[in-house]
């Protein structure tokens, strides 16, 4: 049979792009299907009319932006997601981070981080990661946040329970930080303009001059740039709005059907000979599912839908410090924390990374705008009472009574006007994360959505460690620790789901086997956060991107 392509890629993110370009560079005719947009140099919304009706996608009430939150009833988790050409990369905060030696105890293959250092080494590369420039650029070291996470760490007491002293590091960042100013243009190694870091902020909502490393400008960009694929190299098509439907073997082959969720009349059929599902932890297992209940992939392993975790997320905050913070200054993480514990009590290895979090100057004004205080109406009272004061000695003036200099020059009763922002400057969010266990499980609703269901209390002893040494970070900051409310209701956002189609030497315990392909069905992959076999501990980013390039290396040829 003659397929249209020799592989489809159902996903653009940290897998699927890596995927596409790999693949193109081999000869493979690829074609990348993306169910979001491609989002240019500031097209992401800001606007409060943009943000309401771009950011969310939500099909279902006609939204179709970069971000999806969902929230499981009967878990303890909530997860976001992403939507659009670059996929997690897109909303992700720039890290990328080395697995650790010991946490790859049982994973499948064989697989060590020594034979994984070359593919982490290759996509840093690809990717043009570099630590945060804190201690060789002046405009870079006037980051508040990143000075006192250095200072307080190295004030820690390490706890009885520590393995090793904890460590703090710039961690390497998809970010990038060249050029003569701040938004300085210039071209990356595969031909992109970007621009110059400026610290705004606003790394997870999308940034505008692309002075972060996503994707689309170097994996994704790269794979469409025929010029730069070497000899045997055929340039990938990218398919955006497409949302894929259905896999269906065929002769040898799948066929392919998906939609435009825009308008999900415009249906699309493509065919090849393999396909490779990047979808995420959560969008590769609901599909898979999807296929499995309605007798497309009959033959898929009864693992799939295990082994589910969110890598052991948690945010809390440091109120009152007492030195400003300035969460809005810098990138959204710049510094870590690294600790290593004494394992769980069935010997799983536990460690975890606390880093800095930031947000935009613009949520800072909202915040402050929404939680009105005394001291902002007193603001507003004084202001009016200068006024009134003002307008009462021109009535004098006119009289000639008025004795007094009138102020011509009223800046400072404007500026005095405006709210102080002092409880957003001395705080400090955290982003802890770590080895959780991956007992979870996804499984469809009667109406074919996802419901993830695990528990946190039976990686009840990597949470207490994280809010422990957070509240040892805020006091040495002077301030007052507050855990993310929703962990008084046992609950998590997981903004880096893994699992769902687990690696394994068996197909009744895996889904797929340590090259990617699935048990069952010849020439389907799956390749993504899902087929993670334990949690990673630190960000998972890197590990999934260079877990794809190993996979990559072992494709077969066209």
């Amino acid at each position: 049979m003659s397929f249209d392509f020799d592989v489809i890629v159902i996903g653009s993110g940290f897998g699927g792009s890596v995927m596409t370009l790999r693949l193109a560079e081999k000869g493979h005719r690829v074609c990348l299907l993306e169910r979001g947009r491609r989002y240019g140099m500031h097209e992401f919304p800001r606007r409060m009319n943009e943000f309401r009706e771009g950011v969310f996608w939500d099909p279902e009430d006609a939204k179709y932006g970069f971000m999806e939150f969902d929230a499981y009833p009967k878990s303890d988790a909530f997860s976001v997601r992403a939507s659009g050409l670059g996929g997690g990369s897109l909303i992700y905060a720039n890290v990328l981070y080395r697995m650790p030696a010991d946490f790859f105890a049982g994973w499948p293959s064989g697989i060590t981080r020594t034979e994984l250092d070359p593919y982490y080494d290759r996509v840093e590369h690809t990717m043009e990661a570099s630590p945060y420039p804190f201690e060789t650029d002046p405009y870079y070291r006037d980051t508040p946040k990143a000075h006192w996470m250095k200072q307080v760490s190295a004030k820690l007491a390490d706890a009885s329970d520590t393995l090793v002293p904890h460590q703090f590091h710039f961690p390497k960042l998809a970010v990038r930080f060249e050029g003569d100013f701040p938004g300085h243009q210039t071209v990356n190694s595969h031909g992109v303009i970007q621009s110059k870091c400026n610290k705004c902020g606003e790394c997870d909502i999308g940034c505008n001059i692309h002075a972060k490393n996503t994707l689309d400008l170097n994996y994704i960009a790269r794979a469409c740039n025929q010029s730069l694929l070497g000899p045997k190299g055929k340039a990938a098509e990218v398919r955006t709005l497409a949302d894929v439907e259905s896999i269906v073997p065929a002769n040898g082959g799948y066929t392919i059907t998906y939609v435009n969720p825009v308008s999900r009349g415009e249906q699309t059929t493509i065919s090849a000979r393999r396909v490779i599902v990047s979808a995420g932890s959560i969008g590769s297992t609901t599909l898979l599912l999807k296929m499995r209940k309605y007798g497309k992939l009959t033959q898929l392993s009864p693992a799939l839908g295990k082994g589910w975790c969110g890598n052991g997320d948690l945010e809390g905050t440091a109120l009152k410090t007492d030195h400003d913070i300035v969460p809005t200054n810098g990138p959204v993480i710049t510094t870590a924390i690294e600790y290593r514990f004494q394992p769980y009590p069935d010997g799983f290895a536990h460690g975890m990374v606390i880093q800095d979090a930031g947000f935009p100057s613009f949520i800072s004004w909202f915040v402050i705008g929404r939680f009105a205080s005394a001291s902002a109406f007193m603001r507003v009272i004084k202001f009016m009472v200068r006024g009134v004061v003002r307008v009462f000695n021109r009535l004098l003036s006119l009289t000639g009574l008025h004795r007094f200099r009138r102020e011509i020059n009223i800046g400072d009763d404007i500026a005095y006007f405006i709210d102080r922002d002092d409880f957003v400057r001395k705080s400090h969010l955290l982003l802890g994360m770590g080895r959780d266990r991956n007992d979870g499980h996804i499984e469809l609703t009667d109406d074919d959505q996802p419901l993830i269901r695990w528990r946190m209390k039976n990686s009840k002893l990597h949470y207490d460690r994280v809010r422990r040494e957070m509240r040892k970070i805020a006091d040495g900051l002077g301030g007052t620790f507050l855990d993310n409310p929703l962990t008084y209701m046992n609950k998590m956002i997981a903004v880096h789901p893994l699992g769902g189609c687990p690696m394994s030497d068996s197909a009744d315990t895996g889904v797929v086997d340590g090259n990617g392909e699935a048990y069952g069905h010849p020439g389907l992959y799956v390749v993504d956060a899902s087929i993670l076999p334990t949690s990673v501990g630190p960000n998972p980013s890197l590990t999934i991107a260079a877990m794809a390039e190993r996979i990559a290396d072992r494709f077969p040829s066209p």
